[in-house]
């Protein structure tokens, strides 16, 4: 007689945990898209857990900003709206110049060595036109510029930013317009300019640091309004 699995027993936090750290990563890389229904009978079922740590996970989703809660409609994925992804382009380019600044002026050996490290685990990644793989480096790259610039704050926030923008880094990742840079180029683009920014930040450039680092948000906004430009109207949410 064949013996039957029994599901790994999980404590109350460490439930609620994998329950939030397996919807985050769907939501981050668009498995479940923007403006999607978050049914929890469903979410119950995919991830083998009750409702209780679910339930939990919904609600510090939204206390980021990646889900809705909605009176008599549940809860649904954040959309991304156009007045959103311009207010987020303008914060993350403030915020990116700010950082990579200061990385400039206070780096320490550590920090470098941080920064070479993440490096090249994006260039890896990004040669084998891994996009889930290059969002995250992309985001462990610019967090250990942030950190190597010694103000926590900053860096906390930055990493707000960053983890808001995990959803549009992946759309620009994946895009392949028709004329242009093709999803291979853009990725060697990224590669580039981060090693320009390390560059800077090992040089102790701080004008020069700033400088890339604006022109390095430059292009990801570039990259996400081709994309808009190609599939929306200026009436629509984004839909993954």
């Amino acid at each position: 007689m064949g013996r039957t699995t029994k599901p790994v027993k999980r404590s109350k936090g460490e439930g609620g945990e994998a329950a939030y750290q397996a919807l985050r990563e769907r939501i981050l890389s668009l498995s479940l898209a923007p403006g999607a229904d978050l049914e929890e009978s469903a979410l119950v079922e995919a991830l083998g857990l009750s409702r209780t740590p679910v339930r939990e996970a919904i609600i510090r989703l939204a206390s980021e900003g990646l889900v809705t809660l909605t009176p008599n409609r549940g809860a649904r994925v954040a959309s991304i709206s156009l007045d959103e992804v311009r207010g987020f382009f303008e914060a993350l380019d403030l915020c990116q110049r700010a950082v990579t600044r200061l990385a400039a002026a206070r780096r320490r050996e550590g920090d470098l060595a941080r920064i070479r490290e993440v490096g090249k685990v994006f260039e890896s990644a990004a040669r084998k036109r891994d996009a889930d793989a290059m969002a995250k480096t992309n985001f462990d790259f610019h967090m250990a510029v942030a950190d190597a610039g010694g103000n926590p704050w900053l860096a906390r926030f930055f990493g707000e930013l960053l983890n808001q923008g995990m959803r549009l880094s992946r759309l620009a990742l994946v895009y392949d317009p028709p004329m242009g840079r093709s999803r291979g180029q853009h990725g060697q683009d990224i590669v580039e300019e981060h090693r320009e920014m390390m560059e800077a930040v090992i040089a102790g450039d701080a004008a020069a640091a700033e400088d890339i680092a604006s022109r390095h948000t430059d292009l990801f906004r570039r990259r996400v309004m081709g994309f808009i430009a190609e599939n929306l109207t200026a009436a629509m949410v984004l839909r993954a």
